[in-house]
């Protein structure tokens, strides 16, 4: 019996030995599960992201931004919440791959407000402020002040200078200049919009809507002028209508149509000015003065373009290609040939147009040889005493009075002599 006891207590040692194993196994697994456990949300991950991130007021930030390898896919924690309208520094978390990151998104404003301003006009019984001078002032902030930089006095009659600050709450800055003309009395009267304001285009090509217009006013002499376009496609021929609007500091304006005629182009500027060279090849030499050099283009169209009716208008590359290849046509083809072998000589030259009847029309240019303008006009007349180069304004225009007004052209169109 006690062999068998010794045997059955032998056996429950057995067994109790093998609990105590299965225990061990146990404590070991839940021990190396914790520290898996703390590896995935403590593991020492400098090296895989920047803890702080930076971004400008406004700006834009995407999760991958934190990843030191972008080419990794990651995204924000459910619960972070991106807002960079407002300066601060944000708890954010990135998730990429097995990994959960916890990092800071810091939002900066080091960009000062956009400003601009314009001049004034103003009695002293009306003393603007700061905030009158601007035109636009904007900041990612929404949160701009506006003020003088320097204490103004309004002691004195005349243009007083002021400089605008705008500053955000960041205590970003920008500075503008301004003038405050400061008169006795109100100025009611518009700004004067004059010059070319109708003009040509090709299809496809851009178009310069100011060149040759101006604005006058009897206070301000700062003024630009607007063009509204928004109607016109430069890629479409026809005709089109640009608005043209000048203000005054006082905000009296003045606006005006003009019109865009966009047509189709039939001949290069290359090919034409290919035409120009071999001619000039021929009249020109080296130690001429552009006088003589307009001169001698003068006489060759004189002598060799023959007067004749002509449908060409508007496009001045093909009067000159028809003038240069046909050797004859009318007024317009004479101002187109001149006008290309003028600018081929580097002579500076502008067009100029009479103001049309329904039973006239008439073309002829303006030259500067480095002693003002003076007009220049290679059409020959009836009247064989008429001479039409490098005539002063004043010729021209008694000679125009006694022959049936032949140049009367708009003065406040071209300005150039007044």
């Amino acid at each position: 019996m006690e062999r068998d006891v010794r045997q059955k207590g032998h056996k429950r040692i057995h067994k109790k030995k093998r609990r105590n194993r299965l225990f061990t196994v146990g404590v070991v697994a839940v021990l190396f599960g914790c520290a898996g456990v703390g590896a995935y949300f403590y593991h020492d991950y400098s090296s895989r992201v920047y803890s702080n991130c930076v971004v400008e007021l406004g700006g834009e930030v995407k999760a991958s931004d934190f990843l030191k390898n972008p080419a990794k896919d990651a995204a924000f924690t459910s619960d972070t919440v991106i807002i960079t309208d407002y300066v601060g520094t944000y708890d954010v978390g990135i998730v990429s791959g097995p990994y959960t990151y916890k990092c800071k998104l810091e939002v900066t404003d080091t960009t000062a407000p956009e400003l601009k301003v314009k001049s004034l006009t103003r009695t002293k019984e009306e003393i603007p402020g700061a905030k009158d001078f601007v035109e636009e002032v904007s900041d990612a902030s929404g949160d701009v002040t506006v003020y003088f930089k320097n204490a103004i006095s309004f002691d004195n009659y005349g243009k007083i200078p002021v400089v605008i600050v705008a500053e955000d709450a960041s205590g970003n800055k920008t500075e503008a200049d301004a003038t405050l003309n400061l008169v006795e009395e109100y100025d009611i009267t518009p700004p004067v919009i004059e010059g070319q304001l109708d003009k040509v285009v090709y299809v496809g090509k851009s178009a310069s809507f100011k060149s040759g217009v101006t604005v006058t006013d009897n206070v301000d002499t700062d003024i630009e002028v607007q063009v509204d376009s928004s109607h016109v496609d430069l890629n479409t021929p026809g005709e089109y209508t640009v608005i043209y609007t000048a203000e005054d500091s006082m905000g009296n304006m003045d606006l005006v149509e003009g019109k865009i005629t966009v047509i189709e182009q039939l001949y290069t500027e290359e090919q034409v000015y290919a035409l120009a060279d071999e001619i000039l090849a021929n009249i020109i030499k080296p130690d001429m003065s552009d006088y003589d050099k307009a001169h001698a283009i003068y006489v060759w169209i004189q002598g060799n373009i023959g007067y004749s009716e002509s449908e060409d208008r508007d496009d001045w590359l093909k009067g000159a290609y028809d003038g240069l290849t046909n050797r004859h046509g009318d007024c317009y083809n004479y101002f187109a040939v001149g006008k290309a072998l003028l600018t081929r000589a580097g002579i500076k030259n502008e067009d100029i147009e009479i103001i049309p009847t329904a039973t006239r029309h008439h073309f002829w240019s303006v030259i500067d040889c480095g002693e003002g303008w003076r007009h220049f006009d290679c059409t020959p007349r009836h009247d064989k005493t008429f001479k039409g180069f490098y005539i002063t304004d004043e010729d021209l225009m008694a000679y125009s009075n006694q022959h049936y007004r032949s140049h009367n052209y708009d003065r406040e169109k071209y300005t150039y002599f007044n």
